[in-house]
């Protein structure tokens, strides 16, 4: 059960993040060179199936709501749902994140996360400065439990994403075959580090999408992203494994609104 739990949550949290060693061949990803013009649209929205062996365990939507002003900046506001089944009996997990990204950089002002994951409930907020990041976290067990309150300023390296941000900063960088990355993201209230090696190319059939020419993207911590490799550079799939479970994330659906 706890190894199926924790499939469920991997997918997109901490797919990516480990306590990893960076090695002598690992390049800045902040360092490297953009994607021009970046392939984020205003009004994108993109629709996630979440599979848990083979069942359909959740939904995920990711939405790139629309550009506004936060302390006098102009920033994409970024929604991301996720939501178990109802069905899917076993286990019982929501997510609500936002995350408000400066068009031009691509990194984090402001993020924000509420979430239930079963009798557990916490919610956590992000702002983001130059050098440091205001961090806090209100937690609460179980519904009757006494409510936790964790704060802190953190100092972080220039590039640092969130959670949810690391997805479209990924999206907005040039990448190639065979060479290993890394950036920094801020995770369990600490600055964690993110790895990962551009395997390969790989022709995939989605659904959404027909058949595409993706790079796949390996992860220090066994998980494995495929990007389409052309302008929209769209997030097809998303894998990772606990255990005997296998979690799978597949974009089904993909909408312009604004």
């Amino acid at each position: 059960m706890k190894n199926l739990q924790y499939a469920v949550r991997l997918i997109f949290i901490f797919l990516l993040i480990g306590c990893l060693a960076v090695n002598g061949a690992s390049e800045s990803l902040v360092e490297s060179p953009n994607i021009e013009p970046h392939p984020l649209r205003v009004g994108e929205k993109l629709t996630y199936n979440i599979h848990v062996a083979k069942m359909r365990a959740a939904k995920r939507i990711d939405w790139i709501v629309k550009e506004e002003a936060v302390n006098g900046e102009n920033v994409y506001h970024v929604q991301s749902k996720m939501k178990t089944r109802a069905l899917f009996r076993l286990y019982s997990f929501e997510r609500q994140e936002e995350t408000y990204l400066n068009p031009k950089t691509l990194s984090p002002v402001r993020f924000r996360n509420q979430l239930r994951d079963q009798k557990y409930r916490a919610t956590v907020a992000i702002d983001f400065g130059v050098e440091t990041a205001e961090y806090e976290k209100i937690s609460r067990p179980k519904p009757k439990s006494p409510e936790k309150r964790e704060a802190k300023v953190l100092e972080i390296p220039t590039g640092t994403q969130d959670e949810l941000s690391m997805l479209y900063f990924l999206r907005s960088k040039q990448l190639t075959v065979g060479k290993t990355y890394f950036f920094p993201v801020i995770a369990k209230g600490k600055v964690q580090k993110v790895t990962l090696t551009v395997e390969s190319r790989e022709r995939v059939k989605n659904k959404a999408l027909g058949v595409v020419e993706t790079l796949v993207l390996h992860t220090s911590t066994g998980g494995r992203f495929w990007f389409t490799d052309d302008e929209r550079r769209l997030l097809v799939k998303a894998e990772t494994k606990r255990g005997r479970w296998t979690a799978r994330a597949t974009l089904v659906d993909i909408e312009f609104i604004n």
